[in-house]
């Protein structure tokens, strides 16, 4: 996954990103497969090729692909998957506890195969998304009164300019969030 990195500090900034000790291994992601094939037959799901490939790419995406990216990724070792294989899988993945399904970012569903603890730094031009690890968000309460909900986790999505798009004139994304103001003279 790709993580963020520290930038110059001031008194309103975030703190630095933690980082995993290491980033994921081949031996990680075999680690990862067995634990899918073992949820997989202990849901009483069949193990196939298919549903591997589609977790694989996803622990090799440091982008939070959507699903037409990962069909992109994935068509090129198995020409015949369709994209309804690919929605499938993602839920199931999901429903496994083995991704996370990102709130909607742009016109798509996002998905991440990190399930650790962390939060996301979401670009609002370019609609990047990158993993942050951040000790004190870690230790937001869940919130014990919430009429009719029961909370399980807490997670947090800082919206803003990544980067790039903060120190360059980087193009619009095609998915606008919200029709904007025209503000130069005469308008």
């Amino acid at each position: 996954m790709e993580k963020s990195s520290p930038v110059s500090r001031s008194r309103r900034s975030a703190p630095p990103a933690r980082r995993p000790s290491s980033p994921p291994t081949g031996a990680a992601h075999a680690t990862r497969i067995e634990r899918l094939v073992a949820q997989c037959r202990e849901a009483g799901m069949p193990v196939t090729p298919q549903r591997i490939a589609i977790y694989r790419a996803l622990l090799e995406a440091n982008d939070h692909p959507n699903p037409e990216a990962i069909y992109t990724r994935v068509r090129t070792t198995m020409p015949s998957l369709s994209l309804a294989t690919i929605y499938k899988t993602l839920d199931a993945l999901t429903r496994l506890g083995l991704v996370s399904e990102l709130p909607a970012i742009g016109n798509s569903r996002r998905y991440d195969a990190n399930v650790d603890l962390h939060h996301h730094l979401v670009c609002t031009r370019c609609d990047r998304v990158t993993d942050y690890y951040d000790p004190v968000l870690d230790r937001i309460p869940l919130p014990s009164r919430l009429a009719g909900f029961r909370a399980r986790r807490v997670s947090v999505h800082l919206h803003g300019l990544c980067a790039n798009c903060a120190n360059a004139r980087a193009p619009r994304r095609s998915s606008p969030r919200s029709p904007r103001r025209d503000t130069s003279p005469g308008s």
